[in-house]
């Protein structure tokens, strides 16, 4: 699936996780709950398991 496009791939989920941790750190939890939930989702399931992903199907080439 990250055989095409690995760096841009990789480049969105950094870029992401920087604004999902910026936007948990300027935000109260109590005034926005949905969103503070959804971003730690991204930052702390999504992007490490997309960069696992990544990892792995690059281990696959050599």
């Amino acid at each position: 699936m990250f055989k095409r496009y690995p760096y841009t791939i990789g480049l969105v989920a950094v870029v992401s996780f920087i604004g999902c941790i910026a936007w948990l750190l300027t935000h109260e939890a109590c005034m926005h709950p949905l969103g503070n939930g959804l971003a730690a989702w991204w930052a702390f399931i999504v992007v490490p398991t997309l960069f696992i992903a990544i990892a792995e199907e690059a281990g696959d080439e050599a």
